[in-house]
């Protein structure tokens, strides 16, 4: 009995299912929603301390990290590719804000290519993670204000995946 078709078959199945998946971390916007993603009272967050441990853990979910790693503000982090102090995160905090269940965080990432990213997610009543929506630039904001023009302008490209 020739087992080739059923193999075909199922690593075709496989293909389908990694290419479903491939990308969760993931969404663009039209520029009219980029104009009111970060909309209404988010409280301003400046340090990691000041996060839930959900948050953090939803962040390293989007980042690819085993764990939480984002330096504070004005922390030593890995600005370049070449490590010169090992253990610091490549990634630094700018700032983040909080609406009820939801979060965005502004944040720096080092190496080639410095940029800068947006993040935007929510942690449903289930305690799950939702991706709302995510963004690359090449400059920080300096508020919440200033980030919200920034986005809605299209200085935050989201047509780079999964690059947190």
């Amino acid at each position: 009995m020739n087992k080739w078709p059923t193999i075909y078959a199922f690593m075709i199945m496989c293909l389908f299912a990694l290419a479903a998946d491939a990308q969760p971390f993931h969404k663009q916007l039209s520029r009219s929603e980029k104009m009111h993603i970060v909309d209404g009272p988010f409280v301003i967050v400046t340090t990691t301390e000041a996060m839930p441990v959900r948050v953090k853990q939803a962040f390293s979910e989007i980042t690819g990290e085993h764990s939480f790693a984002l330096a504070n503000p004005g922390r030593k982090y890995q600005a370049t590719d070449l490590v010169v102090e090992r253990g610091l995160p490549f990634r630094r905090l700018v700032f983040a804000g909080v609406k009820g269940n939801e979060w965005f965080l502004h944040y720096e990432r080092g190496g080639r290519g410095h940029s800068y990213s947006v993040v935007l997610f929510k942690i449903d009543a289930q305690n799950r993670l939702q991706f709302l929506w995510g963004g690359v630039g090449f400059k920080s904001a300096n508020s919440l204000e200033e980030l919200r023009k920034m986005i809605a302008i299209g200085q935050f490209s989201d047509d780079t995946s999964n690059y947190w």
